[in-house]
C-alpha cells in the first residue's frame, strides 16, 4: 500500500504532468485543446480534493469549498473554450 505522504505528492505530480500536457496542446493543436485540457486538469484537482484527505498543493480551504472552486472554475473554462469562436 502507498503511504498517505507519497500520495499525497503522487496528486500533485499527476496535476503538474496534465499542465504540462495542456499547454503542449495548446501550442501545438490550439488553444481551444489547451483549454479544454486546463478544464480537465480542473476536474481531477476536484477528484483528488474529494478523494485524497490532504493533497499537497490542492488544499486551499475547506474540502467544499475546494471542490467547488474547482468544479466551478473548470466549468468555465470549458464554456468559454467551445463557446468562443476565434480561438
Amino acid at each position: 500500500m502507498i503511504p498517505e505522504l507519497q500520495r499525497s505528492n503522487l496528486a500533485i505530480w499527476l496535476v503538474l504532468v496534465g499542465v504540462v500536457i495542456s499547454v503542449l496542446l495548446g501550442m501545438t493543436v490550439g488553444a481551444r485543446a489547451g483549454a479544454i485540457g486546463i478544464g480537465v486538469v480542473l476536474v481531477v484537482c476536484a477528484i483528488f480534493r474529494a478523494v485524497l484527505d490532504r493533497p499537497v498543493g490542492l488544499v486551499i480551504r475547506t474540502r467544499t469549498v475546494d471542490i467547488v472552486l474547482y468544479g466551478a472554475t473548470a466549468v468555465m473554462i470549458g464554456v468559454l473554450a467551445v463557446a468562443t469562436p476565434s480561438i
